[in-house]
């Protein structure tokens, strides 16, 4: 009898270590093997990433498309805030953008609002918790991501850079590029 009860005892033991084993296993990949975003062929994608010295309420960006004009924003859906150093991915398809060519001339200005509030569809804001950011423009290339870093603080004020595709490369860039 207390034989079977050691063989059970460790029979037990084992699975819990395996289980273990296999779940930090898979915690440890998740973690070092990030989900790499890659944009559709018909799509642009907008990696947002904010270099920033507190976190912000929302950002708010109009833009136009080949002189079309379009607006929208982010902001996270449990209205915390988004942290300083986020990176959030925005696409656009050739539908979304009323666009036909390979190429597109994009013109986005940001507005950081610093504190957050709920999200509006006129994208109107409280003026002094809104920050205005120099326009960026750049010629989009269907099927390409692009990187824009928004730097700064709500004292001194933000600025937007284009850095360029997954290849480094911004045609027809305006001078807030890198």
């Amino acid at each position: 009898m207390k034989k079977k009860i050691i063989i059970i005892i460790a029979a037990l033991s084992a699975i819990a270590v395996l289980t273990l084993t296999v779940f930090a296993a898979v915690v440890l990949y998740k973690l070092i093997i990030p989900v790499k975003f890659v944009s559709g062929e018909d799509e642009i994608a907008l990696y947002i990433t904010l270099d920033t010295k507190e976190d912000v309420g929302l950002i708010v960006f109009d833009y136009t498309a080949n002189g079309r004009e379009f607006g929208g924003g982010v902001s996270n859906a449990d209205r915390s805030m988004i942290k300083r150093d986020d990176v959030i991915i925005n696409t656009w398809d050739r539908g979304q953008l009323e666009c036909d060519a390979d190429t597109v001339d994009l013109t986005f200005k940001f507005r950081i609002i610093t504190e957050y509030t709920d999200p509006n569809y006129e994208n109107v804001y409280p003026e002094e918790i809104t920050r205005y950011l120099e326009p960026v423009s750049f010629k989009a290339r269907f099927g390409t991501a692009y990187k824009v870093i928004i730097s700064g603080d709500k004292t001194n004020g933000y600025k937007a850079f284009i850095v360029g595709d997954r290849n480094g490369v911004v045609d027809g860039a305006s001078e807030n590029s890198r």
